[in-house]
């Protein structure tokens, strides 16, 4: 089985509008369910113990909007408010990595993929990373 997690501790920051944009247009759904189904998927992924040692950042674009609670198990939800998610990925990517931290930016952003790139940060495209979370079969 491919795995596209790590297997170090690490911080995944996640632009969420373009991972849930990416799944959308498979199926005939609104863009609120398919978010959250995926935060919640995201949630339970993160108390297995293969993927408890990491957290994962959902930042979306724009202001505040109900998505269900916002600290589930190793999943933090944000909002980039005046900013924009590539932003505010970018900004705590080089903080997180100039100390010390591992980092994967999920984005589909080429631009942003390679100005993290030259920080030493590592990414991963939104297909990718979604589909290297499973649940181990029992």
């Amino acid at each position: 089985m491919e795995m596209y997690t790590s297997t170090k501790p690490t911080v995944y920051l996640i632009d969420g509008l373009n991972l849930v944009r990416s799944f959308l247009y498979q199926f005939a759904r609104t863009e609120e369910d398919v978010t959250a189904e995926f935060l919640d998927f995201l949630a339970e992924i993160s108390q297995h113990e293969r993927y408890a040692m990491h957290t994962y950042e959902v930042i979306f674009d724009g202001t505040y909007r109900t998505v269900g609670p916002l600290y589930r198990g190793g999943v933090h939800i944000s909002f980039s408010e005046d900013a924009t998610a590539d932003q505010i990925i970018y900004e705590r990517a080089d903080y997180l990595h100039q100390n010390g931290r591992r980092v994967i930016a999920v984005t589909d952003d080429r631009l942003l993929q390679e100005d993290l790139k030259k920080l030493g940060v590592k990414t991963q495209f939104c297909r990718k990373f979604y589909n290297g979370l499973k649940l181990p079969e029992k």
